[in-house]
Parts: structure tokens; sequence; C-alpha cells
């Protein structure tokens, strides 16, 4: 009993060790392929900016040069792209940010230009990897077709993106041992990998199992696969944007899972091998006494012993209850996983000890065990006696029939690690890395709930949209630096501000803010609006540009759903976007509604 039960704890804990680095692994992938959306992304706004450009002023000379400048001064201030580049409806390169001597060069056999020429959509298309010829660097592209004021083909615009940054972005996240990350396109071929191998750059997977198995059956999920890399077997992770159709998967070796396993749980192994000698010691003297007692007695003894040597020998609380939920048996183990001795425990109930949430839990389990239910599972969280909060996963199992009696066995482990792990990746995917206010991503799902929330409730909803007042040339006077600081000094400001665990604020893009106020009407969402105004400007972070006041300001928009209002999450944000519009041609500094047009200005007199 002790050896089988001990093997398939074993087995148990090490699926759950596979389980768990496999959940690990696909949030990880997610991550990252939420990251490379978000690159994409931000890379399409000044291409399609370029792409207006040159299709509405790219007659004269002047206007010519007025774009070079504008492509390098937008390859110099984004923090993604690597170069930008203009061919014309020829494929001769005008003009590269990287090389200004490459122009004429005939760039007619790339794909991407002859894909743009023979379509008319003008989406952005990702392709790659390259290689650059003279760096020898790998890179990614991002291109658009150009029309011109015709409708005709005249060319095409390219943004190039320097692959390390996503295998940058993946060596932040922490694995047993050496992971293996490789970011794949929709047609299958690899883009990037790491640890980098030239060789894999560009080769196509879609004639593999994995492909075949995995990517072209589900968007997210585990493919266990034997690398034709290195020919070791591994466990992998995979998540597949439905934005941009690129596939994130990390992988790492069975050999390396089973080591941290191991690793994990050696000091188990020696309480269990030191358990196991007490129980070959101890049924050697029962079946000596048995010999000298009756048979039953003894047998009944013997496993009655066992079943508490079992017992606590397990890292894991087991407990033994009747059909009221009355413990009548505690291991060991309550002293680590509860910090309460056992013996406190025996003759009490269950519901003890928990907050009403974990109540509730146990008499649902409870009642489905009465009802016929076999086995039945809860998470719930308890206060130890320290004042820790923990999270518990218990197991609870119908005894049918068993010698020391009938009722039921719960065993419960500390399940915190993981819960914490859980919500720290989910917290990575919804935060902005400068501010560590929400993301865009986080905001727009936001705003979708809480529209929906505040027209099925009928309560009122404010959204504010904030800018910081010439903020470009804040940059341009200070620097990058100083920039990041003054927009995570202003996050900050608003962060304290606003109610804590009822509004949101988002970095919605560039130096703009976004803020929801659920339950807030138009006056109440104006006046928070301008305390954030206020305590902004009182920080008195200088700016000498920002004239008449030579310090940092905002601009804030103004709207609010009310109760009789039945209108969308887009229509609400179109109407903030419309109020920050005028508070920002009304003089900068100064909040807006878009009902009322209510306007509080700040000059240099005051």
């Amino acid at each position: 009993m002790f050896v089988g039960l001990a093997v398939w704890s074993e087995i148990s804990s090490w699926q759950a060790q596979v389980s768990r680095m496999n959940s690990y692994l696909e949030q990880t992938a997610k991550a990252i392929a939420q990251h490379a959306d978000d690159v994409i992304e931000v890379a399409k706004q000044p291409l399609v900016g370029l792409v207006l450009q040159v299709r509405n002023n790219s007659d004269t000379m002047l206007q010519k040069l007025e774009l070079v400048r504008t492509m390098r001064d937008v390859t110099r201030n984004s923090p993604y792209l690597r170069s930008l580049a203009y061919l014309n409806a020829d494929g001769r390169l005008i003009e590269s940010t990287t090389n200004a001597f490459s122009a004429g060069v005939d760039l007619s056999d790339r794909a991407y230009f002859i894909h743009h020429r023979q379509s008319e959509d003008f989406s952005p298309r990702a392709d790659g990897p390259f290689k650059g010829p003279v760096t020898n660097e790998w890179f990614m592209t991002l291109s658009q077709r150009l029309n011109d004021r015709n409708g005709h083909f005249a060319g095409v615009m390219v943004a190039t993106i320097d692959v390390r940054m996503f295998i940058n972005f993946f060596k932040g996240f922490s694995f047993p041992g050496q992971a293996t990350l490789a970011m794949i396109d929709g047609d299958g071929r690899i883009l990037v990998r790491s640890p980098m191998d030239y060789s894999a750059m560009g080769m196509s997977l879609n004639q593999t199992p994995f492909y075949r198995d995995a990517l072209l059956k589900k968007s997210s999920g585990n493919y266990p696969y034997r690398s034709p890399f290195d020919g070791v077997f591994k466990e992998s992770g995979y998540y597949t944007s439905q934005a941009t159709h690129i596939t994130a998967l990390v992988a790492i070796s069975q050999k390396d899972i089973l080591w941290y396993w191991i690793k994990l749980s050696k000091t188990r192994w020696l309480f269990s091998l030191a358990a196991m000698c007490a129980a070959v010691v101890m049924t050697l003297r029962l079946m000596h006494n048995m010999a000298m007692a009756r048979r039953d007695q003894m047998l009944i003894a013997a496993r009655d012993a066992e079943f508490q040597l079992i017992a606590n020998a397990s890292s894991d609380l087991i407990e033994k209850l009747d059909d009221n939920g009355i413990r009548e048996y505690v291991s060991a183990a309550s002293q680590s996983v509860l910090e309460i001795d056992p013996g406190e425990l025996v003759g009490k109930s269950v519901f003890e000890g928990n907050d009403a949430e974990a109540k509730q839990y146990w008499s649902e389990a409870l009642a489905n065990i009465a009802a016929g239910s076999s086995i039945e599972r809860l998470i719930f969280r308890r206060t130890k006696k320290n004042g820790e909060k923990a999270w518990l996963e218990t197991v609870i199992t119908r005894v049918r029939r068993f010698d020391v009696g009938s009722g039921m066995v719960a065993i419960t482990r500390d399940v915190t690690s993981q819960r914490l792990l859980q919500e720290e990746l989910d917290r990575l995917a919804n935060t902005d890395e400068l501010t560590q206010l929400s993301n865009k991503r986080h905001f727009n799902t936001q705003l979708r709930l809480r529209t929906a929330e505040a027209r099925a409730n009928g309560t009122p909803l404010s959204l504010l949209l904030m800018d910081v007042d010439r903020f470009k040339l804040f940059n341009d006077t200070y620097g990058h630096l100083p920039g990041d600081t003054c927009l995570r000094r202003i996050a900050a400001e608003t962060s304290a501000t606003i109610r804590h665990g009822t509004d949101l604020a988002a970095r919605y893009g560039g130096e703009e803010i976004a803020v929801l106020l659920p339950g807030l009407n138009e006056e109440e969402g104006w006046d928070m609006a301008d305390t954030i105004r206020q305590r902004i400007a009182a920080l008195e972070i200088e700016h000498a540009k920002n004239l008449p006041w030579a310090y940092v300001t905002v601009s804030i928009g103004v709207a609010t759903l009310t109760v009789h209002q039945h209108e969308s999450d887009e229509a609400l944000f179109v109407r903030a976007d419309q109020a920050l519009y005028k508070a920002k041609n009304s003089g900068r500094n100064t909040v807006i509604g878009n009902e009322s047009n209510l306007a509080a200005q700040t000059n240099s007199a005051a």
C-alpha cells in the first residue's frame, strides 16, 4: 500500500510538474506573441502615415526631401523600427534610412514587392526573415502598397524590425535549464529562433507533424516533439496571434524538467524512504504479534497504523472526515500546510477557520458528496496564523468501504506559488512596461465590459482622455530618457488621484492616457479630470517650450455615458477624443467635457 501510494504520488507529482511547466510555456508563448502584436501594431502607425504623405505630397523636390527627413525622424524616434525604405513602381530603391548611398538598387525581385504590385490590398504585410548584406543582422519586414492620386501602383514603403528585440524580450523569462524560442509566420516559416541558429532562419515547418497536428488544429496549446536541430525531446507551449498569424513557440527539454523536478523532490524522497523503512519495521513487528493474538484484530490495527504512517509521510495534508465534515484524523502535514497542530484540528469541522467564500465552497462540495458524487475538487484561500494568505487545493474522496470506517478522505496541498505565478503572468500581459499602468489591450477589453455593465445596471460611466501638452517639444528639448521619466511621474500622479480598485488608468499610446470612472456622472467625471490636471501641473516639471506656463501640463477630454444613453463603447471613446481635440485647440492645460463643454483653463496669471 505504502509503496503503491508513494509511486502513485510521485507519478502524480511528475505529471503535475509537467502540466505546470506546459502551462507556463503556453502562457510565456502567449506573452511573446502579444508582444510581437504590439511591436507590429506600433510599427504600422508610422508606415501608414508615410504612405499618405507619399500619395498626397511627393511631387516636388522639396516635398521629396521632406519625406526623406520624415522617414529618418520616424526611424530615430521609434523604439521598434530598424530602418525605413521607399521603392518606386519599378522596384528601385528611392530612399533608405540604413544606407543613403543605396538609392537606385533594384529590389523588384523581393517577395513583398511582387505581392504589393499584384495585390490591391493596402494591409501591411509582415515577411522575413532577412539577413542584412552589410551588418549581417537578421530582421523582419513590414511593407505597404503605395498608390498615386489616380489609384495606380506607385511603389512600396518598407519598414524593418530587428529580430533581436524579440530574443531580448524572451530572455526576460526564467526557465529551469535552457529554453528555446521560435516565432513562426502563417506559412510555417521560422522568423526568429533563440538560441540563434542561422541555419534555422527562414526554414519551413509546414511539412512537420507540429505544423499539421498542432498549428492547423488549435491556435494555442502544448505539443511534445523531438527537435530537428539537436535531436532532444522537448515539451512546448505555443500561441498563435489572431491579428498577425504569428505563432510563438517556447520549448524546454524533458531532461531539464526532470532534473528540476528531482531537485524539488529530494527532500520528500528522503522522508518517504525513512517512512518506508519505518513501515517495514512496523510490519515485521505486527507479523510477530499476529501469531500471539487474534488475527483479525491485529490485521485491522496494522492497516490502521499503515494508513497513519502513509498520511504522516506525505507532504500533503491528509484528513479523514465523517459525513458531516468533522475531522476524525489529521496528518502531521497540517503543521506545514495550515500552521496548526494536528491535535487542535481533530474533532473540529472543516468550516472552522475559513472565510465565507471558502465555507460556501466546502458546503457545495459536501452536498455533492452526499448526493452521490465520488470525488470533489475545490480551490480556496485561507489566512494562516501569521496572517499570510495561502491558496489551498483540496480533493475530497468518498470512502465506500474501508476498514478504518466510512466517511470521506480529504487531501490538501498548498498551491500558492502556482497561483501567484499565474497572476504575475496575467499582470505582465496587461501592464504597460514604462508607466506600469494598464496597456491598450487591457483598456479596450475593460472599456467594452464596463460600458456593457453601466448600460445593464443603469449607472453612469465617465471616460477621460488625457494628452501631455507639447510633449514632442519636451522630448526634442530634454531627450527621450527625461521624457520617459516625465510620463512615469504623470502616470504615478494619475494613479494616486483616481479611486483604487474602482477606476482604471491605462497608457493608450505615446503620451496619451485613458481613465475609466465607473459610477461618476458628467460633473463628477469633470471634477476628477480637473483634479488630475491640477495635480500634474503642481508637479512643476520643467518644460521651457510649453508656454505660457514653462512646466508640463495636460489637456483632458471628458465623455460620460448617462443612464439614458445606449451608445456603444466606440461612440463613447469618439466623444472623449473629440473633447480632447477641443481642449488641445482651446489653449491647452484645460478640461473639456463633451456634453456640457465645461472647461477649466489655467493661464500664466493663475
